[in-house]
């Protein structure tokens, strides 16, 4: 049986490697300041969808020495912690054939993995899901729950597929792509404009979306981000932004990922979701000029909070 190590055990690690648990694999979860909690009491998820469940016992570890070596290997760590974190929690527990999956949001992540990791094989994620967590080893699952895995450099593309039919064995529906960047610019389409908006203006999903005039500007910023992966040789939909407009109005008020950690004052993922997709556009000819300005506004919220 292979072994799956869940690097970060927030809302998207609990919810997707208990998704491997239930299936019967054998997963490892990496915890900080819920290990102790959660070796005695394990995790709860509750979930609008697919029913409440608490898993007793974990195999739970807060140092990566102690964990065996993995075959697969899901970051779900935020990408403020890549740098810092990544080069001494993952070298102990990878091996020559070992897939790294980063379930992480931005542009440009899987290249900086692989220069820190040159001889590893990866593939980065993007999770479509509504889900927070709420206390200590425990996460509410709001709604949706797909996840798309697209390949970056692993050889063996049967081995994404194996992975994919064991998620989807447990009521949550993933495919494989071999086009990671449009992968990547189609999630930062929803992401761009509604982590930015929701910290700028200080509200949840549902608070821009009864507003007409938020709706308009939440759309112009997401046909900008269409015109900026143009730029960057990556067709979109141009119906997308309607198609998120109408799928983030019918979802339950959320607060997105990046407004928790402003809540919380945890550093915002501004780098890899707005910096680099900025560059990256402009070095093709064409300035996110929007996109920018929200940037520029989450840097100053950022800057006061750290005063």
């Amino acid at each position: 049986m292979m072994n799956y190590g869940i690097i970060g055990s927030g809302a998207i690690g609990i919810f997707y490697g208990t998704r491997l648990v239930n299936a019967g694999e054998n997963v490892h979860f990496l915890l900080h300041s819920d290990f102790e909690y959660v070796k005695q009491n394990g995790f709860v998820i509750d979930s609008n969808t697919l029913g409440n469940q608490n898993l007793k016992t974990i195999k739970s570890y807060n140092n990566t020495n102690e964990m065996p070596l993995c075959d697969v290997v899901f970051v779900c760590l935020k990408t403020t912690e890549n740098a810092r974190l990544l080069p001494q929690l993952l070298s102990p527990i990878l091996k020559k054939e070992t897939i790294i999956i980063l379930i992480q949001n931005g542009l440009g992540v899987e290249k900086d993995v692989a220069d820190m990791f040159p001889n590893q094989q990866i593939a980065g994620a993007s999770a479509f899901i509504s889900c927070n967590k709420i206390g200590p080893g425990h996460i509410r699952h709001l709604d949706h729950g797909d996840i798309v895995i697209g390949n970056y450099n692993v050889k063996n593309r049967k081995r994404l597929d194996d992975i994919a039919s064991i998620f989807s064995s447990q009521q949550v529906h993933c495919s494989i792509t071999e086009n990671l960047s449009k992968l990547r610019w189609r999630k930062l389409i929803w992401n761009i404009a509604f982590n930015g908006m929701t910290v700028v203006l200080g509200c949840q999903t549902d608070k821009l979306m009864h507003n007409e005039n938020l709706v308009h500007l939440s759309k112009q910023i997401m046909e900008e981000v269409i015109l900026g992966a143009k730029a960057c040789g990556v067709t979109l939909n141009p119906n997308l932004p309607e198609e998120m407009i109408q799928y983030t109005t019918a979802m339950q008020p959320y607060s997105p990922s990046m407004k928790l950690d402003y809540d919380y004052n945890r550093p915002m993922e501004i780098h890899y979701i707005y910096e680099v997709p900025v560059a990256e556009a402009k070095a093709n000819g064409y300035y996110m000029s929007k996109v920018d300005m929200l940037a520029q506004q989450l840097r100053f919220l950022e800057a006061q909070q750290e005063k």
